[in-house]
Order: structure tokens, then C-alpha cells, then sequence
């Protein structure tokens, strides 16, 4: 429950982020400062699509948003005891049962990420330049999360629901950095006393904890995410995996094109991973008294 609830507050309070960056990850043209910039990518949707442009794919999004760290808090928590148990070392068991909780929910979870990134690229001026650049103008194929689902199941088949899958195992150890690097930070707060007064310092101490712990990790795994959304959109440009997708991306774009979005990410992801700790162990403390 606590999982569920700082995963979905985090998602629906910087949905928009999210949105330009997956705008910006799929753009194949090169990098230039100024047209990727996070503000201008902003604008460019909401005067193209309307302000309700930046929350295309919301839906799917906190449903997977909250299956992922509900799922995700719950098998890192009872496999980090069992490890203990076995007296593994404490930074070999968080690093462990955070990448084989990792691994169990994109499995579970894929297809929701997918269809969240179809339905945030769909209706754009991006989207028909990637399908049909010299054709007519695009009807938006999904009309929402459940429609999304058969139409690609449909057209692509079942497996299409799992197009970005490894590059999202290979993310795993993103999970794996954060959580090593939130545990270690979190060890240093662990003897303070949980009056009134100290949980408060605490909440600070999650937030920041939580916020450093992602941006190092986010940071040594971008280029994997920007691999999985080109992976994941609907595009007449096709790649074929992994490998061609890095070769394109490095012979058409160069080193930046492992990095488009970057800075809307890091926007994004500090705040985001803050807000989901704070409310995760609030949430716990308040459960557990």
C-alpha cells in the first residue's frame, strides 16, 4: 500500500515531464540545443495539442506507476529479509533483491509501458513525421488505455506488448544503483529518535536520500531508457533490436542521441523518486505504529 501510494503521487504530479521526455528520447533529427530544450518541447504541445497534450497516457501510467513500486516494495522487502536471514552482506542483499524485484515487474508490467508511450506520442507532429511523413494527416489510433491494448495485440500480435522488454531488464540495474545508493544513504538516519519533531527531520532525509539515490541512477542508465522508447513507439522506421537501434542512433545521431531528454529527466526524476520515498515511508510508519 505504501509502494502504491508514493509511486502513483509521484507519476500524477510530474506527468508532464515525463511526456516531453519521451517526446524528446524519440526524435531522430539532431540535437540542437535550442529546439530540445525541455520549455520549448513543452510549448510546442501544449499550442499544437492543448495543455491536455501533457497528460496523454496518464491512465496507464499510474496503474503501472503503482503495480511497479507496490509490487516492487514488497518483493525487495521479503526477499532482502530472507537474504539477511542467510546472513548475506547488506549491500550484496539490497543490490540483489532489488534487481531480481526489477526483473519480476517488467515482466509484469511492459505492456502498460508501452501503451502508455504510444499514447503519448500518438497526435503529434513527431509521430506522423516518424509513420508517414509525407502523408496525410495521422488519425489517432488508440483511444485509450483498453482500446490500445487490442488494436496493438491485433495489428503486431501479443509479443508487440513486449517490444523495449530487454533494454527494460537491462534498466534493472538502474533499480539496483538507487537502491544500494538510497539503503546506504538511509543507514546514516537509522539511529535517529522517531519522536514528532524527528520524523519530520526524517521526511527531509527521505526526500533528499530518495532524490540523490535516483539521479545517480537515472543518470548511468539514460541511454537504455531512450534505447527502450524507440523500441516502444509506432513507427514505420523499425529497428530491428537492440543492437540496430544503437547503431542508427550513434551513425544518424552521434553520442547525443543517447542523451536527447536528458535534462527533462533529470527534472523529473529527482522530485519524483523524493516525493515516492517520503510518501513510502510515511505511509509505512503510519501502517506499522
Amino acid at each position: 500500500l505504501a509502494g502504491i501510494a508514493g509511486g502513483s503521487a509521484s507519476t500524477i504530479l510530474l506527468y508532464p515531464l515525463d511526456l516531453v521526455k519521451v517526446r524528446l528520447q524519440v526524435d531522430e533529427r539532431r540535437p540542437k540545443t535550442q529546439q530540445h530544450a525541455p520549455p520549448a518541447a513543452a510549448k510546442r504541445v501544449i499550442r499544437t495539442e492543448g495543455y491536455a497534450g501533457l497528460y496523454k497516457g496518464l491512465t496507464p501510467a499510474i496503474i503501472g506507476s503503482a503495480a511497479s513500486w507496490g509490487g516492487f516494495f514488497i518483493l525487495y522487502e521479503e526477499m532482502k529479509q530472507v537474504m539477511l536471514q542467510r546472513k548475506i552482506k547488506f549491500a550484496n542483499a539490497a543490490l540483489d533483491t532489488s534487481c531480481l524485484s526489477g526483473a519480476c515487474m517488467v515482466a509484469l508490467t511492459n505492456p502498460l509501458w508501452l501503451i502508455k508511450t504510444r499514447l503519448q506520442l500518438q497526435n503529434s507532429r513527431l509521430q506522423q513525421q516518424l509513420s508517414q511523413p509525407n502523408g496525410p494527416p495521422l488519425k489517432p489510433p488508440y483511444r485509450g488505455l483498453v482500446h490500445a491494448a487490442f488494436t496493438i495485440v491485433k495489428e503486431e500480435g501479443v509479443l508487440a506488448l513486449y517490444k523495449g522488454s530487454v533494454p527494460a531488464l537491462m534498466l534493472v540495474s538502474h533499480g539496483g544503483i538507487q537502491f544500494v545508493s538510497y539503503e546506504w544513504l538511509k543507514g546514516h538516519f537509522a539511529a535517529w529518535n522517531r519522536t514528532i519533531g524527528e520524523r519530520l527531520r526524517a521526511s527531509f532525509g527521505y526526500l533528499v536520500m530518495g532524490a540523490t539515490s535516483k539521479f545517480i541512477a537515472s543518470t548511468t542508465t539514460y541511454p537504455l531508457q531512450v534505447i527502450k522508447a524507440r523500441l516502444q513507439q509506432r513507427s514505420q522506421r523499425e529497428y530491428s533490436g537492440v543492437i540496430d537501434c544503437v547503431g542508427k542512433i550513434w551513425r544518424n545521431e552521434g553520442v547525443g542521441g543517447f542523451f536527447k531528454g536528458c535534462v527533462t529527466n533529470a527534472l523529473r526524476v529527482a522530485p519524483s523518486a523524493a516525493i515516492t520515498f517520503v510518501v513510502y515511508e510515511s505511509v509505512l510508519d503510519a501502517l506499522t505504529d
